[in-house]
């Protein structure tokens, strides 16, 4: 009796998961890109894996499009896409510059594994040089809806 109690006590135990085994579950998940909240509700590619575009909701030069993610799921993510860039005397070039992504502060938002931090490096036009990483937004964080 002593012996099937033992038995039905270790199965019981496998079978009811705890809190800490349900987040390294869900850290060991595919991180998603911040939340859906950081684009509402207009964005898109945001509380997503490896979105191919992005778009914060705003003007054109809050969209990157034909996206291509290296090392997702890594420390850091880096991705290549091509996005509007201003002209200096007002409007967008016609063609579209090569921008670089960087993705990282991997933790929780919503719930979900993801990138807490987005950065972007732009060229001034298209075809220049890419300058400095600067907040995709200005966000310190894309978890949230911007305040």
């Amino acid at each position: 009796m002593k012996r099937i109690a033992l038995i039905l006590a270790a199965v019981t135990a496998l079978a009811i998961p705890t809190a800490a085994s349900a987040e390294a579950e869900a850290m060991n998940a595919v991180p998603v890109l911040g939340s859906k909240q950081f684009s509402e509700p207009y964005g898109a590619g945001f509380g997503h894996p490896e979105p191919e575009v992005i778009f914060n909701g705003g003007d054109p030069s809050g969209e990157v499009s034909e996206i291509h993610w290296r090392s997702w799921g890594g420390p850091i993510a880096i991705g290549f896409g091509r996005n509007p860039i201003f002209r200096p005397q007002g409007g967008y070039y016609r063609k579209l510059g090569r921008v670089e992504l960087r993705a990282n502060q991997l933790g929780m938002c919503a719930g979900k594994p993801a990138y807490k931090r987005l950065e972007i490096r732009a060229p001034k036009r298209p075809g220049a040089k890419l300058g400095q990483w600067v907040l995709w937004s200005g966000a310190k964080t894309i978890c949230e809806a911007p305040r």
